[in-house]
């Protein structure tokens, strides 16, 4: 917001320059210098003075007005040569003549008593040290609250807010030439640092802004069509009502500023920001726009609205005003934070707490241009744009992005268009880890996130008392933790909650169960106790029969919608062409051009592409450097490379030259209950390949593979396969667990490994270390030097 009210302090600066420059004069008062003129004489003079030929390229001034302090007259325009000319070409409109500055001429006839408060209240910010002294506040995102307390006036400043990032061009263009239209396309910045304290009665105010912006880029647009192009003497009739739709602009503007502004030297300005019929006000502007569009052919209007309807859908999804809008929201969220000191506050987060922001970041980025097929999709929009609750759910085969689009719809605001009364939240699940399996596990990463981004630590209040009666407990009872849930959820604070839920089927079967029949029964009437109030979900997981037959449960098809992205194959190929081209900038960099997009040219070939294959064949590539470093190697690789997954795990897993060793390594990775971090693997590791067992925990400790070293001996056993992430050990993918554990073995690897039978060597394992642990140190000392001490107590 700042650098629009950087704009005003521009305006007010090169205009007071151009007053010096040409002689300043002193304003006189408004009831003194319009008595003699009427609407009608204006505009009619403002008309004649076009010249002799009816060209509209001067803009004479009445014969005396009051200006606002800090912006000249209006003055004549540079005088154009008649557009008959044939050296000449007409000109812009927008050039010399102004219809904002003749909406002010007209306002001050009209109503010369709120002129005069809005000038006064102009001057204000003038005050002291000149324009420099409003510019500290005009452009400080502090004097901007976006946390308002009611979610209706959030919602309708965010409006304002996202009118003045994109009006930024509008109001540079015409600082210079157009004073006060610059005032009239940048005045609203005046009015934001006002509404801190604004109360839902302003909110009839607010939305009748909502319609004035629509007025105005309709009308932008117009000018543009009609008043500054070879045709504009056909159009010379709408100038005068077409000023006389500014002045009313003008006003509405005038009268809020007023309105919401605490300084208020006299009685008289309190009478002029008394009760404002503002529906009225907002009616006669709408229907002056009606009468303006009397004047323009009939057959282009629908096409004027629906070029201003997709005008309106760009500010609203604009990625940079909606960025800015963001950044701006999370300076209020860091000042404004609710610092939680209470003891029984920490106690409950901490209960909550998990590594959700590192689960989420565990999925790689994007790369650019891919997924924009989903984002404009109707079944997104739709969603993300319903102003109800509803779910929708994405299912897709293993390997086709699903979680890389769930981590940039949370990373990039995606979610949702209206920043300031959204909250996003997100648990991604995770087979394997028992952090990440069960429903309970979800519900207390939501919890911890509406909780921790609440700035007021009201909705922590009630959770803090159902902690003291469960204790730890909370963190596993699903019913309490639903109910917490959808207590927040329905909290006239609040607004609308987002929630994205990836990789649902990895869930525990009946944890996931219990929790579709809570979202089923919620779907089923979802009534919250604020009419503000929104939940929506956003699912993703693979097509099981079992989810699919759930979801078709829910009654409301309003509520639910699914998107198959099976049926998106040919989005999906070309995403995975892009990242082709991506990665092979990256391996292949020193190739030519050529041998480049021959290579990629081949590897697009391949029938079966996934994502999960394509990041399987470039790490073959990746990890042997130089057996691929000329185009006839990569083009070898391409004629013998599996054409399937499973193929291509068993061609890593194959390229171990310790199977021993790699086997044992899998099967501590699958039995583990969440995965190990490399010092937890590197005992684990040493002990199972140890048959008679070691004397002593120092004995261990030195048969130990180095600290530094153990991350590539993991790599060099396994590949790809098992993917370090935070010093963490993982599957690459949930069909790496499913390809050792496959109830149809098949060659060397797949379906080796039993998982009941892992289990059982992971449970002895941890037996035999727990008689180590001879020691009377803290428990985080003992943690510190028995790095499998923890991870054994509890399993």
């Amino acid at each position: 917001m700042g650098r629009f009210k950087q704009r005003f302090k521009n305006i007010t600066q090169r205009t007071k320059k151009e007053r010096k420059a040409n002689g300043a004069h002193v304003a006189p008062t408004a009831e003194s210098n319009t008595s003699d003129l009427s609407e009608n004489s204006i505009t009619e003079h403002h008309v004649r003075s076009s010249g002799p030929a009816g060209n509209l390229d001067k803009l004479s001034k009445p014969t005396s007005m009051t200006t606002v302090s800090g912006l000249p007259e209006p003055q004549p325009g540079t005088t154009v040569p008649d557009s008959s000319s044939s050296e000449t070409t007409p000109t812009s409109l927008s050039d010399s003549n102004d219809l904002w500055a003749l909406a002010y001429v007209i306002l001050q006839k009209r109503d010369p008593e709120l002129v005069e408060g809005y000038q006064t209240h102009l001057s204000l910010a003038q005050r002291n040290s000149s324009v420099d002294a409003v510019d500290t506040d005009l452009s400080n995102p502090r004097s901007v609250d976006l946390l308002v307390k009611d979610v209706k006036i959030r919602e309708q400043t965010e409006k304002l807010a996202k009118f003045l990032l994109w009006a930024d061009p509008v109001v540079k263009n015409a600082v210079s030439t157009q004073p006060y239209a610059a005032l009239a396309w940048a005045g609203v910045s005046l009015l934001l640092p006002l509404l801190s304290n604004s109360t839902t009665a302003n909110l009839a105010m607010l939305k009748g802004f909502d319609s004035i912006d629509n007025v105005q880029i309709y009308w932008n647009i117009c000018e543009k069509r009609y008043l500054q192009s070879e045709h504009m003497e056909e159009y010379r009739d709408l100038i005068k009502p077409l000023a006389t739709l500014y002045s009313y602009i003008i006003e509405y503007q005038a009268r809020a500023i007023c309105h919401l502004s605490e300084a208020q030297l006299s009685r008289g300005w309190k009478n002029i920001a008394g009760e404002t019929d503002w529906d009225g006000m907002k009616s006669k502007i709408e229907l002056s726009s009606e009468d303006c569009s009397s004047y323009l052919p009939h057959l282009e209007l629908g096409e004027i609205r629906n070029h201003r309807d997709r005008q309106l859908q760009k500010i609203k999804e604009s990625r940079s005003i909606l960025d800015e809008i963001c950044n701006v929201l999370k300076e209020d969220t860091s000042r404004n934070q609710k610092n939680y000191e209470d003891r029984n506050e920490r106690k409950l987060l901490q209960t909550l707490a998990s590594d959700y922001e590192d689960d989420k970041n565990y999925n790689p980025l994007r790369v650019p241009g891919t997924c924009e097929w989903f984002f404009e999709g109707n079944d997104f929009r739709n969603w993300r744009d319903s102003d109800s609750s509803s779910l929708l759910w994405i299912s897709a085969g293993p390997g086709c992005g699903k979680s890389v689009l769930s981590r940039t719809l949370i990373d990039e605001n995606k979610l949702s268009t209206n920043i300031t009364t959204s909250k996003i939240c997100y648990s991604f699940f995770k087979d394997g880890d028992e952090r990440r399996v069960s429903a309970t596990d979800a519900l207390c990463a939501l919890l911890h996130q509406l909780f921790t981004h609440d700035p007021t630590g009201v909705l922590i209040q009630n959770a803090v008392i159902s902690h003291k009666n469960h204790g730890e407990n909370l963190a596993h009872s699903f019913s309490e933790l639903w109910r917490l849930f959808i207590q927040c959820v329905g909290s006239p604070k609040l607004g609308e909650v987002v929630c994205v839920l990836d990789a649902l089927d990895e869930c525990k079967s009946d944890s996931m169960q219990q929790f579709l029949g809570n979202l089923k029964e919620f779907y089923s009437k979802p009534q919250l106790p604020s009419s503000t109030s929104k939940l929506k979900f956003l699912v993703t997981s693979r097509p099981y029969d079992s989810l699919e037959a759930s979801f078709q449960d829910f009654p409301d098809t309003t509520a639910f919608l699914h998107f198959d992205g099976d049926d998106k194959c040919a989005e999906i190929s070309n995403d995975i062409d892009l990242v082709i081209d991506a990665k092979l900038q990256k391996v292949a960099r020193n190739f030519k051009e050529r041998d480049r997009q021959l290579i990629s040219k081949e590897i697009k070939a391949k029938k079966n592409r996934t994502y999960l294959w394509l990041h399987l064949t470039f790490d073959i590539i990746e990890q042997s450097p130089s057996e691929y470093s000329r185009r006839s190697d990569i083009k070898e690789l391409l004629s013998v490379l599996p054409s399937e997954v499973s193929d291509a795990y068993e061609k890593i897993l194959d390229r171990s030259k310790n199977e021993l060793h790699t086997k044992t390594l899998l099967e501590i990775v699958l039995a583990a209950a969440r995965p190990l971090s490399l010092d937890e693997a590197n005992r684990a590791l040493t002990m199972a390949l140890e048959k008679d067992g070691f004397d002593s925990h120092d004995d261990l400790e030195a048969d130990l593979w180095a600290k530094d070293d153990f991350k590539s001996v993991v790599k060099n056993l396994c590949g790809l396969f098992i993917n370090v992430y935070d010093s963490k050990l993982f599957f690459i993918y949930l069909t790496a667990r499913e390809f050792l554990t496959d109830l149809l073995p098949n060659g060397k690897w797949k379906g080796q490994l039993s998982m009941t039978q892992s289990q059982t060597k992971m449970a002895l394992l941890c037996l035999s270390y727990l008689p180590h642990l001879d020691w009377q140190g803290s428990a985080e000392e003992t943690r510190a030097k028995f790095a499998l001490a923890q991870y054994s107590a509890q399993h």
